[in-house]
C-alpha cells in the first residue's frame, strides 16, 4: 500500500506490505470555520473577560506576544484584529509593542516577521525579538510559591499596563497541551526560568504528560509564573493538520485556554487498538526546519498515555532540516555521550543548560526504540552523534527496520506526528 507523508513544504511517498501495515493514524475530521469572522467572533464575545476594547484605554504601554517561526497560527490575521481592538479603544499604534515569543529559540528575521505577521503589521509596529540569555533585557519578579522557581521575563513585557498573547493549541510534551499562559512563563521567560522548569524532576514527573492538563506540574509553574506578570488576554486557535481553523477562543488566559483544550482532544486524540513494532512518524512543516523541532514527532508514539512503539521497536522521522540541528548545545552534550542509557544517567546526575532538555527526551525515546531519520541536511556524523541513524529514504529505512525486526513487524504511520496523540485501549 502506497502512503504519503509530509516532507518540508512537499510529500515523500512509501509502499509498505499490507500485512504489515497497521493503519495511518489521521486526527478525525472535525468541522473547520472561516479564519477572520471566527476570530471576530472570539474577540466581540471573550471567555472569562470584558471585551478587549472595554480593557485598555488610550495612553496605555500595550504588548502583544505573538509566536515566533516554529509555530503555525493565523497571525497575520489575528494581529490586524487585534490592532483594530487596541486602536478602537483609543491605543495609538505606537504605544503597542510586539515581543516575540522566541524561549530559547533563534530569533525571527525581518522577512519571517513579515510572512507570518504580514507587511502591514511590521511597518505599523515596534517589534522584539526576545532574547532569553541577556540578562540586560530582564527583570526579576520573584519565585514561584510552589517550587521556588525565579521568575525573571522579559522587561519591555513585565513594565506594560497590558499584555496580551497569541498561540495555538496543540499537543505538547510538558505542558498536555500548548497556548494559554505558556507564552508568558516560557516565550518570553529568562534562560534561568526555563532552566528551572525543563528538567529531570519535572520532565521525569508522571504529571509531566502529552495531554494532560488536570494535575500537570509543569502547567502548575506556567500559571504560577504568569502571576507575576498578569497576563490580560489571549487569543489561541485551534487548528487541524491542514491548519484550518477549527476554533478560536479568546478572553481569560486559564478561561479560554481550558475551552480550547476541550475543542483540541476532539481533534488531536486518536483511539487505537495495539502498538506497534514499527511507527513512521512526520513532523511535517514548519516543525522539520530543523531536527530539534522535528524530532517532537515521535514524543506522541512514546510520552502518550501509553507508548505507541514497542519496546526496542523503531522509529522513522522524515524531516528535511533545512536549518541543520536548531540548537548547537544539544549536539556538544551529546557527543559527551556514547549510549541512551548514559545520555539519561549522565542528565539525571549532571543537569543540562536551558534548551538542552532534548538530551533527556531523546535519551528516554532511544532507551524504548531506535530512532532513523530519513532525508535531513543534517550531516550523517552529526546524526550518528546525537545517537541517531541517518538514512536516505523512506524505502531504505523499512528495508533496515524490517531487517531488524522480522518480516511480520508491524507498522503505523502517523502523517501529523507532533500533533496526533494515540491513545490505546
Amino acid at each position: 500500500m502506497k502512503v504519503t507523508v509530509p516532507y518540508g513544504t512537499g510529500i515523500l511517498s512509501v509502499d509498505i506490505p499490507e500485512k504489515n501495515l497497521l493503519g495511518v493514524i489521521l486526527p478525525p475530521d472535525v468541522p473547520v470555520k472561516e479564519t477572520e469572522p471566527a476570530i471576530r467572533e472570539a474577540l466581540a464575545q471573550p471567555i472569562g473577560s470584558r471585551r478587549l476594547r472595554e480593557m485598555v484605554q488610550a495612553g496605555q504601554k500595550v504588548v502583544i506576544i505573538p509566536t515566533d517561526i516554529t509555530r503555525s497560527l493565523h497571525e497575520e490575521i489575528i494581529l490586524p484584529l487585534l490592532l483594530e481592538e487596541l486602536n478602537a479603544a483609543g491605543v495609538k499604534d505606537q504605544d503597542i509593542t510586539l515581543v516575540i515569543a522566541t524561549g530559547t529559540h533563534r530569533p525571527n528575521s525581518r522577512e519571517e516577521c513579515i510572512a507570518m505577521y504580514g507587511q502591514e503589521v511590521v511597518d505599523r509596529i515596534r517589534i522584539i525579538n526576545h532574547s532569553a540569555y541577556d540578562e540586560t533585557r530582564l527583570k526579576y519578579l520573584g519565585k514561584t510559591p510552589s517550587r521556588g522557581i525565579p521568575v525573571k521575563v522579559n522587561q519591555v513585557v513585565a513594565e506594560a499596563d497590558v499584555k496580551i498573547s497569541t498561540g495555538v493549541i496543540e499537543p505538547h510534551l510538558f505542558a498536555g497541551y500548548s497556548g494559554g499562559v505558556k507564552s508568558i512563563a516560557v516565550g518570553v521567560a529568562g534562560a534561568e526560568t526555563i532552566a528551572a522548569t525543563h528538567n529531570v524532576d519535572i520532565l521525569d514527573d508522571s504529571r509531566t504528560r502529552l495531554g494532560v492538563i488536570e494535575g500537570n506540574v509543569f502547567r502548575q509553574f506556567l500559571e504560577e509564573a504568569t502571576g507575576f506578570v498578569q497576563l490580560d488576554f489571549i487569543v489561541n486557535m485551534v487548528l487541524n493538520p491542514k491548519k484550518e481553523c477549527v476554533k478560536v477562543v479568546a478572553g481569560d488566559p486559564v478561561a479560554a485556554h481550558a475551552e480550547g483544550v476541550r475543542v483540541a482532544r476532539q481533534v488531536y486524540e486518536v483511539p487505537v487498538k495495539q502498538q506497534a513494532d514499527i511507527v513512521i512518524a512526520a513532523p511535517g512543516y514548519p516543525k522539520d526546519v530543523d531536527l530539534y523541532q522535528a524530532t517532537r514527532a515521535v514524543n506522541t508514539s512514546v510520552y502518550g498515555p501509553k507508548p505507541l512503539v514497542k519496546q526496542n521497536g523503531v522509529l522513522i522521522i522524515p524531516a528535511a532540516c533545512p536549518d541543520g540541528i536548531g540548537h548547537e548545545g544539544y549536539h556538544a552534550w551529546m557527543r559527551t555521550v556514547n549510549s541512551a542509557n548514559e545520555a539519561v544517567a549522565k542528565a539525571k546526575s549532571e543537569g543540562f543548560a536551558p534548551g538542552e532538555h532534548k538530551v533527556f527526551v531523546l535519551g528516554r525515546i532511544l532507551q524504548r526504540a531506535e530512532l532513523k531519520i530519513v532525508g535531513s541536511a543534517v550531516p550523517d556524523e552529526t546524526l550518528r552523534d546525537l545517537l541517531l541513524t541517518p538514512v536516505e529514504s523512506m524505502e531504505l529505512a523499512l528495508q533496515q527496520a524490517f531487517a531488524k525486526l522480522g518480516s511480520d513487524a508491524t507498522v503505523w504511520v502517523l502523517p501529523y506526528g507532533v500533533i496526533t496523540i494515540p491513545v490505546l485501549d
